[in-house]
């Protein structure tokens, strides 16, 4: 699910004290719809600590919503509604709360939009965040649907992909608000910035095509002389595209498509290492790459995993994350020019 991010900030308003509401169980017939987000929670706690050996979690406010109702822990978003008990993270218990949305949601940055098949991080002060997302149902409703996985490990993938997005307010959403603060662009700026300028030249996609397939066979390679020889020809490519096609007014481009294929890459990575871990999704390799790339239709999403496919080759993720999920936004290309340099 493709996501543009927004930019407003605002401070994260907690509930000091609730009484005299009515209480229901997460397991109770009452509210089922959360037992997806349980799900998905646990898919983030195992992946943070399994994989990415995160030791830390930048606090989130929640809102998701059904057909008929919204639920969230933030009470700009539900301000009176019911008390239920719901999903908790890292065995923190938040002050869950729901009611009908009439078709439309407030979020806690106070924007009203309607309801519909949407998935999105947004940062708000203080390195928190605040995350939407529909429940299970909403997406099958949609008929949302993957031939590969089946529609409730899609949506799990979505929604690591996104969730990991929170995790990032701190280093890469404050870098992508001075980029979208100082700069001007003839498209809008989101993670498609670079196709949106150039998915009409065949010129550039043929490139750009064929560097992410060295990439993907590069990730594959069979022998460390074959990863070595594809991953230099790609990168070769890469360097190429960009010196040809960033230039005078669009060298800023440069750094933001960095940015993106970093960004969109972690996210895509993030899916795709769940999908593959026998405590995850327990997915063939070759199937899990297929269900997310889905049909490579995003350029940042498509690049971006073939580059953390290439960099997990080279180290483990629990070596970079920490820098993915900390305070400063290092590159995916970077990483890769830098740990491809050390083995010669």
């Amino acid at each position: 699910m493709k996501v543009k991010m927004h930019f407003k900030y605002l401070a994260i308003l907690f509930l000091s004290a609730i009484l005299n509401n009515p209480v229901y169980s997460l397991n109770s017939n009452d509210i089922p719809a959360l037992s997806s987000a349980q799900k998905w929670f646990s898919a983030w706690e195992m992946l943070s600590r399994n994989i990415y050996k995160l030791k830390t979690y930048h606090p989130v406010e929640f809102v998701f919503f059904d057909d008929q109702f919204i639920y969230s822990t933030s009470v700009i978003s539900v301000p009176d509604g019911e008390i239920i008990e719901g999903p908790s993270l890292f065995n923190k218990k938040f002050i869950w709360k729901r009611k009908e949305h009439n078709g439309k949601i407030t979020l806690p940055d106070k924007q009203i939009v309607p309801v519909g098949l949407m998935s999105f991080a947004s940062p708000m002060e203080g390195q928190k965040s605040f995350f939407v997302m529909p429940l299970l149902s909403f997406w099958q409703t949609a008929g949302v649907e993957s031939k590969e996985i089946g529609i409730e490990l899609l949506v799990t993938g979505v929604f690591l992909h996104e969730f990991s997005h929170t995790q990032q307010m701190q280093n890469f959403g404050k870098k992508m608000t001075t980029y979208e603060m100082n700069n001007k662009f003839a498209v809008n700026f989101s993670d498609d910035i670079v196709q949106d300028y150039f998915d009409k030249d065949s010129v550039y996609e043929n490139k750009f095509r064929e560097e992410v397939s060295l990439f993907y066979n590069a990730a594959v390679a069979a022998d460390r002389s074959g990863f070595n020889n594809l991953t230099t020809q790609a990168l070769q490519i890469y360097n190429a595209r960009q010196a040809n096609y960033f230039t005078e007014n669009l060298k800023i481009l440069k750094e933001i498509d960095d940015f993106f294929l970093t960004m969109e890459g972690i996210g895509q990575y993030s899916m795709y290492a769940w999908l593959i871990h026998p405590k995850g999704g327990n997915i063939a390799t070759d199937i899990a790459v297929k269900a997310v790339r889905r049909g490579g239709r995003s350029w940042s999403q498509e690049e971006g995993l073939s580059l953390f496919l290439v960099l997990c080759k080279l180290i483990k993720p629990g070596r970079f994350a920490a820098s993915m999920f900390g305070n400063e936004a290092v590159s995916v290309i970077d990483l890769i020019k830098k740990y491809m340099a050390a083995r010669e």
